[in-house]
């Protein structure tokens, strides 16, 4: 993970190799420009803005894409027909922050499929996943849960494949999720609202080994 921070002048932009100047810092709209500027140059990379600093993930293995990939097939056969799952699409709160994150998957209204948008609100979405990765744990770990409670996400799954473990947050309320369940690997998960009757079979998820990220 490569961060970049508002505010630090004289300070390389994330990955990308160019130097910004101070004044480029005070510039609204300079981290996602900056963000944009990243996910060009290196596709196979994730560029989120968290907490007002750009975020960049090394590209995901195929364990960590599977892990999804189950996830996702699980909730589709479950949802109603106004709900769809999507991989990799970004979500942003709806104030004047450059904040944005692109989560492993979210459950948004399928109307979204009709949209040529590549960001939505984060009021619209239903339950945001995150599969921890190994070089990129703190991300998902701390501040992500910090960033989706803020933004009022209903329901965040945080599925770490390094312990075998699954944290279920749910209920949003002044910054913080007051529901925490922790479960392993194995345990069936039963989402609350608005995703309530909905659950989870966590029996064949795989753990990391010695080289997963």
């Amino acid at each position: 993970m490569i961060c970049a921070r508002k505010g630090v002048g004289h300070m390389a932009v994330a990955a990308s190799g160019e130097q910004a100047s101070p004044g480029a810092f005070q510039q609204a709209g300079w981290l996602r420009a900056a963000a944009d500027r990243i996910a060009a140059r290196y596709p196979a990379y994730r560029a989120e803005v968290i907490d007002g600093a750009i975020v960049v993930s090394p590209p995901r293995s195929a364990r960590h894409n599977g892990i999804v990939s189950r996830i996702m097939m699980t909730l589709e056969r479950q949802l109603p027909e106004e709900r769809i799952c999507l991989q990799t699409t970004s979500i942003e709160n709806d104030d004047d922050s450059e904040d944005y994150a692109i989560p492993d998957l979210l459950v948004l209204p399928s109307a979204v499929e009709e949209e040529d948008e590549w960001l939505f609100t984060a009021d619209i979405v239903d339950l945001a996943l995150e599969v921890v990765s190994k070089g990129n744990a703190t991300t998902d770990t701390v501040a992500k849960v910090h960033t989706y409670a803020e933004w009022m996400i209903p329901i965040f799954l945080l599925v770490d494949p390094r312990k075998g473990e699954i944290v279920l947050y749910s209920d949003p309320r002044d910054g913080a999720y007051q529901g925490v369940h922790r479960l392993k690997f194995g345990d069936p998960v039963a989402l609350p609202e608005p995703l309530s009757g909905v659950s989870i079979d966590t029996a064949k998820l795989p753990r990391y080994g010695t080289t997963g990220t």
